[in-house]
């Protein structure tokens, strides 16, 4: 009998032990990379001047593909307006990097923000413009 319950114990014991094991991870599932966007553009303008902002995406090291862009849109908004930007539409000019021209009709001070998703990440940089 306590030979019976011996074997028991050990069996449930070795039953719990190899149910609690978590399966293991594959090594060849892509690690997260992060996504940069480089937005350039002019701080400063005069009124009605014309300016050129763009965006270079990149996703670690290497230039996003356009099917991989989920969103990009450029945000212009006036620092003393009422919150609400004027989003823009970019043009592709080429792997990975987005432009939109622009101006501006007031002095003051702007955003140019870009938002950016791809693969799953989104990044928002920002460029303060000074207006005169």
């Amino acid at each position: 009998m306590k030979k019976r319950i011996s074997i028991s114990i050990i069996s449930l014991c070795l039953l719990l032990t190899a149910c609690g094991q978590e399966p293991a991870q594959s090594t060849n599932a892509e690690q997260p990379k992060p996504l940069n966007v480089n937005l350039q553009g002019p701080e400063a303008l005069r009124k009605n001047e014309s300016g050129n902002y763009k965006a270079e995406v990149t996703y670690g090291n290497e230039k996003v593909n356009n099917d991989d862009v989920e969103l990009i849109e450029f945000e212009i908004e006036k620092k003393d307006g009422d919150g609400k930007g004027k989003m823009l539409k970019p043009k592709q000019i080429g792997k990975g990097v987005y432009e939109i021209q622009t101006s501006f009709s007031e002095p003051g001070t702007y955003t140019v923000q870009s938002h950016v998703s791809a693969k799953g990440t989104h990044n928002m940089p920002l460029i303060t413009v000074t207006v005169k």
